[in-house]
């Protein structure tokens, strides 16, 4: 008889409903065992779908299963029925026919999970007509088999995988829900992966999962933002910033993963519906006071939502005076400013950004932050486009002193203001050697002059210190500057400068030896 045709997977289903109902699971465990050591050494299938089998134990047993009426099995051991024998004969039968033993051992389990299965299904037809709280109780619910691991970026790709299958199934959403929905299943990465923060506390492999999600969703954003059709899914989009309002209200000290992406929604938004956007921004604000009114939901995500919003419509002064009212104001990361910043550079509004850099000075003076050199840079951009605020610029960077210093280096040199910056390499103790040639050739190009005391107290120094290494160092300065006061037009200048030089330092025979080597005397 083909094996195609002795079961098919309904009839599959009522045979784990059969052994989940009868058999005990130390029974089903022994089964299991006889199975897996080959203990069922034959097994035939009638016609009429009656199953006969011998199992080897502590002697042979004849084992029948009669495929229509299951009830009606039997086995020749003390017990007659419902044994560990018959269990091994349905495992042997369900492995030639193509189904998993396990699931006759796991029976139980199986079944619940294909009921979960079922329902899930019949759910997914329904996600269109769902909220978007309905999407998340959806996802919660589909996935509840994943169990979390240590590793959160393992944990995250088993999620992800498993919401992959959600794409094998013909949902009939529109093409604006379905963009929508795909958003909901990333926020959804994101708040699993948080919850397991809160839970287990941060450690590397818990924060970078979580700063991948967080990416992948601001990349999703940039690139697949005009599926979301924003002018005709308003309900949607409000929905999904009420869903990440909530977040932010559970998200509490400074994370500001679900800030960022709801500020790169907005952002999405200005940028191919900005009346629109604006009209709404007004009643989001009121959305935000409302929430905040419970003081549980004032979180600083919450706070910097709120300001941010203001900073769209306009309102740079009152988006500062909610920030610095906000929880914890003085301990905020100095990364979080770069929001606004951008905003600001983005619209053009040079004056208020200098304002807003001059204020937020003071949190970039911290070993923990990495965005020095970023802040410097909106500076930069913004005293090029309102010179005014230059000396501004130089306050904010001395009162960042010394962590600015290499800031302060890099500016000048940027800006070509070579005296100042010569000053701040002979304050070092750099001398011309510490650069690559490179490095000076614009200030030999420019203002050769400024070089001169550089190059003349390095040598002075090599030379001082008497040793032949340091002596090839001093006629290598040497060489340089004859080539500087060639730049300057002055041949008699060097000449002069030189031969005092060699006069001075006539006696010491192993610097002479050297400027004969590098071709400086004859």
């Amino acid at each position: 008889m083909s094996t195609s045709t002795v079961l098919n997977d309904e009839e599959w289903l009522k045979l784990l409903e059969y052994v989940a109902e009868t058999y005990s699971d130390v029974t089903l465990s022994r089964g299991f065992t006889y199975f897996k050591q080959g203990q069922v050494i034959s097994l035939s299938i009638s016609d009429a779908r009656l199953v006969q089998a011998k199992v080897d134990g502590s002697e042979a047993y004849r084992v029948s299963l009669n495929l229509n009426k299951l009830k009606e099995g039997s086995c020749t051991c003390p017990v007659h029925g419902a044994c560990k024998h018959q269990a091994a004969v349905m495992m042997e039968l369900a492995d030639r026919l193509g189904y998993p033993a396990t699931q006759i051992m796991n029976a139980k389990m199986q079944l619940k999970r294909a009921a979960s299965q079922a329902t899930s299904e019949s759910a997914m037809m329904n996600l269109p007509t769902m909220s978007v709280s309905g999407w998340q109780q959806f996802l919660d619910q589909y996935t509840v088999s994943i169990k979390p691991s240590y590793d959160q970026g393992i944990y995250a790709q088993q999620l992800r995988s498993h919401l992959s299958t959600l794409m094998n199934v013909a949902i009939p959403f529109s093409e604006q829900d379905q963009g929508f929905f795909e958003l909901h299943q990333s926020l959804f990465l994101l708040r699993k992966i948080k919850g397991q923060n809160t839970q287990g506390g941060t450690n590397f492999f818990t924060s970078s999962a979580i700063y991948k999600i967080y990416d992948e969703i601001l990349s999703w954003l940039k690139e697949q933002a005009n599926r979301l059709a924003f002018s005709e899914s308003s309900e949607r989009l409000e929905a999904t910033f009420a869903y990440l309002r909530t977040q932010m209200a559970d998200q509490k000290g400074h994370s500001y993963q679900d800030f960022g992406v709801y500020c790169a929604l907005w952002n999405e938004w200005m940028t191919s519906e900005i009346a629109t956007a604006l009209s709404y921004a007004p009643k989001e604000i009121e959305a935000i006071k409302t929430s905040i009114a419970d003081d549980s939901a004032a979180t600083p995500s919450v706070s910097a939502a709120l300001a941010y919003l203001h900073l769209l419509t306009s309102q740079p002064n009152i988006a500062w005076a909610v920030l610095a009212e906000g929880l914890a104001f003085k301990d905020t990361p100095a990364y979080l400013f770069v929001t606004f910043f951008d905003h600001l550079q983005d619209n053009a509004n040079w004056k208020e950004l200098v304002d807003w850099l001059t204020k937020t000075a003071v949190f970039f003076n911290n070993p923990r932050t990495r965005e020095l050199d970023t802040y410097a840079n909106y500076w930069q951009k913004a005293v090029a486009r309102f010179p005014e605020a230059e000396e501004l610029m130089w306050q904010a960077f001395e009162s960042l002193l010394p962590r600015s210093y290499t800031l302060i280096e890099n500016v000048l040199y940027e800006q070509g203001k070579w005296k100042a910056w010569l000053e701040m390499q002979i304050l070092q103790g750099h001398d011309p050697l510490f650069h690559r040639v490179s490095v000076l050739q614009p200030i030999e190009k420019e203002a050769p002059q400024l070089l001169l005391p550089y190059y003349h107290q390095a040598v002075n120094h090599y030379v001082g210190l008497k040793n032949r290494h340091d002596y090839k160092a001093a006629v290598r300065l040497l060489k340089r500057l004859e080539k500087v006061y060639k730049k300057m037009k002055q041949p008699g200048h060097w000449e002069t400068f030189f031969a005092g030089f060699v006069d001075r330092h006539s006696r010491l025979r192993a610097l002479q030896e050297e400027l004969r080597k590098g071709k400086l005397l004859g």
